[in-house]
């Protein structure tokens, strides 16, 4: 077909003048496709809504304006036009020259007349603004569908009701209409794109008379003249009448109508800002998978609805675009079909019906709710948002110029569009940056591997990168590390220097501890740049080698090697990491291979390759040690016996010549052999003999010292004598708790030695109340102790009366405790004299205490009553005759006590009286 006889494109005008006239169906061949006519009927089916008042004011159509000359072929195309008659109409409607039967009202197409053709999709690039509804007017058409099947919806009549409902008028405003322009794809792939009007006022109020006309399209590519379907927005080429003759005026393409200006999208995005970045994460979910979900725009008039559809054409690849499916207005959107769908306030529609459905996406811009931002933000969203809001479209289609046969897929859409943005200084947030970053890194790549020219944007778009400002994240970061060979031109340059100072601040910044492979880059754009080594950098590749990334450790070692002084400071960072960190660690890395050489002067590695490299003799290993397991913080092979003693000698002489009074080496050596854990309290006691108290106490080893022997156990021996030799030496420098506590264990093992003081009782309580909260060790071992001697030593009366009038519920229940014991409980019946402690000893303080009181009774009531009542004569007699020794009242006492009622009783007397005489001759 040659340009100079362009196919007319295949038209279709439906319309009905009045409510009592028949609609007319005018068809530009009556041979039309009965495909198309199955898939239109749909459409010509109409329900009327709700009535609206008859004072309701006719609002004529907004004139025509004149169209722009089109010089471009048109491409061959199907038109149809079509708008709802009254159900009762159809026949007629088919008479006019569409074949085959019209569906009765409430029959298969009346009920299907929600939907309309389905959709696959297009990019809308301009458009114009139409007739603009009252607010919440719901109405016309509502044209649905899905691509390769149809779908009826409510079309030219939905687009008749929304015309009518529209026809209230807001207080102080005329009333305005929607204008409903559709673009569907039908179900054999070819497109319908429809635009419905009202075009007069139904006196009655049922229903306004519309005209509605449609132009049918190829399945792919844009309209004749090159036009995306959403630039035939208000084209004057649209008709509002249904021609007299029957027969449509030739039209070879549709004229672009210019409604949709540049500057009044703009205005328009910058109007909606807030809304722009989630509408544009949607639009680019629309071609991604086959079940993306429909987006639901609702504004206050179809004119801002197609500002939309123009919004997500400008952003969308020209075929994509092409392919767009929408619809400006429908009633009942739910059942619409295409991808996007618009609505006014008023439509039969509920978002806490559709909050939880996945098959939707909500834009609500006229005061509505809208759906949530996604969980997972699109960079590119982002990046177009700011395009467009800088009024760059065209960077959308430059942006498709940019593809590569390598870069087919959607990986680094956002890149390409963000590498022009930057270069035309459109400011980007960090996540777009981050994309043009990897953008330029694989097309440099890819442009190397397929000995191409560089890409002319790389040059800008470096410059752009690198003074974009200091507040990077690690992901830009990581991703300007990946460009550092192709930074390294810039060096010498502002843009450079710029970029060497934000590095020096994120380095500064950064603490130790960052993953490797993110240290390596940093490092290797700092040697690209030029950039000196900083302390904080030194600390990260530290940190690296001390990580457990193994098998990356020969690469940090190869980067730090590169620069000799780079090398050196980090030696110096393990050096004090070893010195006052964790020096086993140091110990695993020299362990996993790291070249252990120019040591000499770090003493701190020199010991801890010593260890690693096993050229000292481990000490051996105690059973309770091998019982426990190894000590956290302890190397391989390091025991807690004795000749642990004898190791830290070794690793301090392995330090070098004159470092034996080195504080820190000596520190360093203790953390490599005990770790983190005290040492026993022998071991405590053997290192207090073996350094003389200015060494450990410089060394900083006193803490870890006193808490060995604070958290000794109650049947350790040697924690007495470690805390004596402690308080003597360490005594004035301790906190009174940690002081008193050292104290009072001194005290519990002169008890357990029976080399106590007289006073011992009144001095372990007074101790026992400044050390609290006492440690459970030392407490256990004094309350032991303590009762163990009050019971079982020699009598003390004034010790144990002490402890009765202190009322000290703890040691009184554990006296009590132990004096039922089955030791007591022997001890009574073998031995009179023990009976005779005890009786004098329950008898002591009486009133000192209630709770003393308590304990002393039961005790006689409950254990010396029932183990002297079994007691031969002769023991009874023993026990008399101790306690006369003591004192005669104390006998008396007991005679009274161990009265026996009945005959037995009174021969006791007798027995007693007669010993009596005897006595006082």
């Amino acid at each position: 077909m040659s340009p100079q006889h362009p196919q007319p494109l295949q038209q279709l005008h439906y319309s009905r003048s009045s409510p009592d006239s028949a609609p007319r169906f005018t068809a530009a061949s009556p041979d039309l496709p009965a495909l198309l006519l199955g898939e239109i009927e749909p459409l010509l089916t109409y329900e009327p809504p709700d009535a609206v008042p008859v004072s309701a004011p006719p609002v004529p159509a907004s004139p025509p304006v004149p169209a722009a000359p089109v010089t471009a072929p048109p491409v061959p195309a199907a038109s149809v036009s079509l708008g709802p008659p009254p159900a009762d109409s159809l026949a007629a409607g088919a008479a006019g020259g569409r074949p085959g039967a019209a569906a009765p009202r409430g029959g298969p197409a009346a009920s299907a007349a929600t939907g309309a053709p389905g959709a696959s999709g297009s990019t809308p690039a301009a458009g114009a603004s139409g007739p603009t509804p009252a607010v919440g007017a719901s109405g016309p058409t509502h044209v649905s569908g899905a691509s390769g099947s149809a779908h009826g919806s409510e079309p030219s009549g939905s687009a008749a009701a929304a015309l009518r409902a529209a026809a209230v008028p807001s207080r102080g405003a005329a009333p305005r209409f929607p204008v409903v322009f559709g673009h569907h794809r039908l179900a054999d792939g070819t497109r319908l794109l429809c635009r419905v009007v009202r075009t007069g006022d139904d006196p009655r109020g049922r229903r306004h008379p519309f005209h509605a006309h449609a132009v049918r399209l190829p399945p792919d590519g844009p309209l004749p003249g090159g036009l995306l379907p959403v630039e035939a927005w208000e084209s004057p080429s649209w008709a509002e009448r249904t021609p007299g003759t029957g027969v449509p005026e030739h039209l070879t393409a549709l004229a672009p109508a210019r409604r949709i200006t540049k500057a009044g999208l703009l205005e328009f995005v910058r109007a909606r800002a807030e809304r722009l970045v989630p509408f544009l994460t949607d639009v680019r979910t629309l071609f991604r998978r086959p079940d993306a979900p429909q987006l639901l725009v609702i504004e206050r008039d179809t004119d801002r609805i197609a500002h939309w559809i123009a919004v997500a054409s400008a952003v969308l690849p020209r075929d994509l675009a092409n392919r767009l499916t929408f619809t400006t207005y429908t009633r009942r959107p739910l059942l619409a079909r295409q991808q996007i769908v618009g609505a006014l306030p008023g439509a039969e529609f509920d978002y806490a019906h559709v909050a939880g459905d996945r098959r939707y996406r909500v834009h609500d811009c006229a005061g509505g709710h809208s759906s949530p931002a996604r969980d997972d933000p699109d960079p590119w969203a982002s990046v177009a948002a700011r395009v467009l809001l800088a009024d760059r479209p065209a960077l959308f289609t430059e942006a498709v110029r940019l593809r590569t046969p390598a870069d087919r897929d959607a990986t680094h859409d956002a890149g390409r569009l963000a590498a022009l943005a930057l270069r035309d200084g459109i400011p980007l947030d960090a996540a777009g940056r981050t994309a043009a970053a990897r953008w330029a890194r694989f097309r440099a790549t890819a442009d190397r591997a397929d000995r191409r020219e560089p890409n002319p944007l790389l040059v800008p778009l470096l410059g752009a990168l690198a003074t974009a400002g200091p507040d990077r994240p690690p992901e830009e970061w990581a991703a300007l590390a990946e460009l550092a060979e192709f930074f390294a031109p810039l060096a010498s340059q502002p843009p450079g220097e710029r970029l060497r100072r934000d590095l020096r601040a994120e380095l500064d910044r950064a603490a130790p501890g960052e993953p490797l492979t993110r240290v390596l880059g940093l490092a290797r754009l700092a040697e690209a740049l030029r950039a000196d080594h900083t302390p904080v950098l030194t600390a990260r590749l530290s940190a690296a080698l001390l990580g457990d990334a193994a098998p990356d450790r020969d690469a940090v070692w190869a980067a730090v090697t590169a620069h000799p002084g780079l090398t050196a400071a980090v030696l110096g960072t393990l050096e004090r990491t070893a010195a006052t960190g964790d020096p086993a660690s140091v110990v695993h890395l020299l362990t996993g291979g790291f070249p252990a050489k120019d040591l000499q002067r770090h003493p701190h590695l020199r010991m801890a390759a010593a260890l690693a490299d096993g050229s000292l003799p481990r000490p051996r290993r105690s059973p309770d040690d091998a019982e426990a397991g190894p000590r956290p913080g302890a190397p391989d092979g390091t025991g807690r016996s004795q000749d642990r003693i004898a190791f830290l000698a070794q690793l301090v002489r392995s330090a070098g010549r004159g470092q034996g009074a080195n504080p820190s080496v000596l520190r360093t050596a203790f953390r490599l052999v005990w770790g983190s854990s005290p040492p026993t309290p022998a071991e405590t006691a053997a290192l207090l003999d073996a350094l003389p108290a200015e060494r450990h106490r410089a060394a900083g080893l006193d803490d870890v010292l006193v808490r060995s022997a604070l958290e000794s156990t109650p049947d350790d021996a040697e924690a007495p004598a470690a805390a004596r030799i402690l308080v003597l030496r360490c005594g004035p420098r301790l906190d009174p708790r940690r002081h008193a506590a050292l104290l009072l264990l001194d005290q519990a093992g002169a008890l357990a030695d029976g080399q106590e003081l007289p006073g011992f009782t009144a001095r372990a309580l007074s101790l026992r109340e400044q050390a609290r909260p006492l440690e459970p060790g030392i407490e256990d071992r004094l309350r032991q102790v303590l009762v163990r001697r009050l019971l079982f030593g020699d009598p003390c009366p004034d010790e144990l009366a002490e402890l009765a009038a202190s009322g000290d519920e703890e040691l009184l229940g554990a006296y009590a405790h132990e004096a039922r014991g089955g030791g007591v409980d022997l001890a009574l019946r073998r031995t009179p004299a023990f009976a005779a402690a005890c009786f004098t000893a329950w008898h002591t303080a009486p009133g000192a205490s209630g709770l003393w009181d308590d304990v002393r009774t039961t005790l006689l009531d409950d254990v010396l009553r029932p183990a002297v009542r079994f007691l031969p004569r002769e023991h009874l007699d023993e026990i008399q005759q101790v306690l006369y020794e003591e004192d005669a009242t104390w006998e008396e006492l007991f005679q009274e006590w161990n009265r026996r009622p009945g005959v037995l009783g009174r021969l006791g007397a007798l027995r007693r009286a007669s010993r009596a005489d005897r006595r006082a001759d």
